[in-house]
């Protein structure tokens, strides 16, 4: 990990980080009782980088590759009560970099990630089936590279590429007896991901090319409950992201997506008695977002989504209680900007989607006896593509 400091005038940052070997990190609690609460993190990553500026301009050329497989495990086994609090945490990165700016001059650069490993792979399961907790938080994802930029009252100009040949696995379980508060259960599994945030007075010109050649890229979590008050349930599965937002100043980006990879959303929950159950599936190809509340956004989208197909699966399934919501969606390519009205509200988008797999969306719910209300959505797409100015209010 690389950090430069307060600058003047510019500076330059030079990163290559290469990673042949394997990342392994892997724990098991096993839990009597606790009586306050029960926690677990566990952080693998093949390569890690933050080139960042206070003051000043900065380029950075950041180089970074991973041959090797990178695993997180996570394991809790409880017997009786697992406390107050549960917080379970797993995360597998093969490439992670960041980025930011602030009091004023420019963030540039070129930035490079590549993983080819055989496997990105988050794992976590609680088994605690004669067990409480009050409430419980339960996070899994696995990403094989991911960027991020930040800049305050200053500008970035960047080029990222990102290549992902490795298959990227995020799974979450977990049985528990009770839950006598909120429960939250979350898979997030991406092949690559670049996110770009601005505040204050700043402009932004990005260039983005992915390529996701994996074989599977997952998303899942199954959650088996007896008792349960307020549970979410969710996964979600990308290939390709790309995520900027920005204030005041103009934003521009020219995006260049491909994934190849079958993509695979699957939530699960099941609880005997509940109180309120939301369970949701996302998986998507290609996916894009540009927002300004500013004057101008610049879009510049390619998206292309393979064979490979894009599937989704939520489902609950208890026996009686008060409400069950299940949402499943699945897109191939999805692109959304807008910019602010009241601000000069100017937008030029040139937009290209081609999606060659299926879009399949799978939505369900099983009652063996009845509740207060039960709602199911089930929403598959080929490509969509989302334009508007409007007032930030």
């Amino acid at each position: 990990m690389l950090w430069f400091g307060t600058a003047i005038s510019q500076s330059t940052v030079t990163n290559d980080q290469l990673q042949v070997g394997n990342v392994f990190a892997t724990q098991q609690l096993d839990v009597v009782t606790a009586d306050s609460d029960t926690t677990a993190t566990t952080t693998a990553t093949g390569n890690s980088f933050t080139g960042s500026v206070n003051t000043g301009d900065v380029d950075v050329q950041s180089n970074q590759t991973t041959l090797g497989t990178t695993q997180a495990q996570t394991t809790v086994n409880v017997d009786s009560n697992a406390g107050e609090f549960t917080t379970m945490t797993t995360a597998a990165t093969a490439n992670t970099g960041q980025s930011v700016i602030s009091g004023g001059g420019t963030l540039s650069g070129n930035y490079t990630q590549t993983s080819a490993g055989p496997l990105v792979d988050g794992e976590s399961q609680l088994n605690a089936p004669n067990a409480q907790t009050g409430d419980i938080a339960e996070s899994v994802q696995a990403i094989a590279n991911s960027q991020g930029y930040g800049a305050t009252d200053s500008n970035i100009s960047t080029s990222t590429t990102q290549v992902n040949s490795s298959t990227v696995m995020a799974n979450g379980g977990a049985i528990l007896g009770d839950v006598v508060e909120q429960g939250s259960f979350i898979a997030i599994g991406t092949g690559n991901n670049v996110n770009s945030d601005g505040a204050g007075n700043t402009s932004q010109d990005l260039a983005v090319n992915q390529t996701n050649n994996a074989d599977v890229t997952q998303g899942a979590m199954f959650v088996n409950l007896g008792n349960s008050q307020i549970t979410n349930t969710s996964a979600t599965s990308t290939g390709n992201n790309m995520s900027a937002t920005n204030t005041q100043g103009s934003l521009n980006a020219g995006v260049s997506q491909d994934n190849e990879s079958y993509v695979r959303a699957q939530s699960v929950e099941t609880s005997f008695a509940f109180g309120g159950a939301n369970v949701s599936a996302y998986g998507v190809g290609n996916s894009v977002l540009a927002a300004n509340i500013g004057p101008s956004v610049g879009l510049n989208n390619v998206q292309v989504n393979g064979t490979g197909g894009v599937e989704s699966i939520a489902s609950f399934q208890g026996d009686n209680g008060y409400d069950a919501f299940v949402a499943s969606t699945a897109v191939g390519n999805a692109a959304t900007a807008f910019s602010c009205s009241s601000c000069g509200g100017v937008m030029s988008v040139r937009n290209s989607q081609t999606n060659n797999g299926d879009a399949a969306a799978t939505a369900s719910v099983g009652l063996t006896s009845g509740a207060r209300s039960v709602r199911s959505t089930a929403t598959a797409a080929g490509n969509t593509g989302t334009f508007y100015v409007t007032s930030p209010n």
